[in-house]
């Protein structure tokens, strides 16, 4: 009888040990479809045809994206947030000074201007850039996707986040505003946003190396 005790008390922890791998499996697999099922290892982004054929015709009817301009008492702030090297926030906050310039005038040439007084100097102002904010975010899963914004001779590469990085671009007189897909993350393409205020306008589907141009006017 002490024994057959004896045997059944070693053989107990031999047996849970020999167990111990086949649980610990288990419970891994169960892990890992509770987590899937909550979206907890979701990886890539998750956008269906149907939704990124949305996202491109709605982005194709958008003629412009009306901007929010950077007030004169904000102009610091937002140099400040284009992480600018000296040298290039001198030379841009010299060209916006620019602005304030003696403009430009041209003579009235029309036959109807009288020969003996001073012609009419009608005021031509040349155009220069304006600074506008902007906010870049990532429109589906935070999964490391990576774009390069070029305005105005600007240029910065942005890491997308759910959140959105906000900060100020020159634009051009022609509005144009260039968005570069530079990395897919984990993979179903780069899903990018961009908003200026209140308005908004959401990208089609992006690949790694496609540019896609949008126009923006100031409020």
């Amino acid at each position: 009888m002490t024994d057959a005790h004896g045997r059944q008390r070693r053989t107990l922890p031999l047996l849970a040990k020999a167990l111990l791998p086949t649980a610990i499996l288990v419970g891994m697999v169960a892990a890992s479809s509770f987590a899937l099922s909550n979206g907890w290892a979701q990886l890539g982004d998750d956008v269906s045809p149907a939704q990124a054929q949305m996202r491109l015709e709605t982005f194709h009817a958008l003629d412009s994206l009306m901007a929010s301009k950077v007030a004169p008492s904000d102009m610091e702030r937002a140099l400040d947030s284009m992480q600018l090297s000296t040298t290039a926030r001198q030379s841009l906050r010299g060209e916006l000074r620019s602005e304030t310039a003696t403009p430009v005038t041209l003579p009235d040439t029309s036959p109807t201007a009288p020969a003996t007084q001073p012609a009419a100097q009608p005021q031509v102002r040349a155009e220069q850039p304006q600074l506008v904010w902007i906010r870049l975010w990532d429109t589906d899963a935070e999964d490391g996707d990576v774009v390069r914004i070029d305005s105005g001779g600007y240029s910065r590469t942005v890491r997308l986040t759910k959140h959105g990085d906000t900060f100020a671009v020159p634009v051009s007189p022609d509005g144009l505003v260039r968005v570069t897909g530079i990395k897919d993350g984990d993979g179903g393409g780069i899903t990018v946003g961009l908003a200026s205020g209140s308005s908004q306008a959401v990208f089609p589907i992006m690949s790694e190396g496609q540019v896609l141009g949008l126009r923006v006017r100031m409020e």
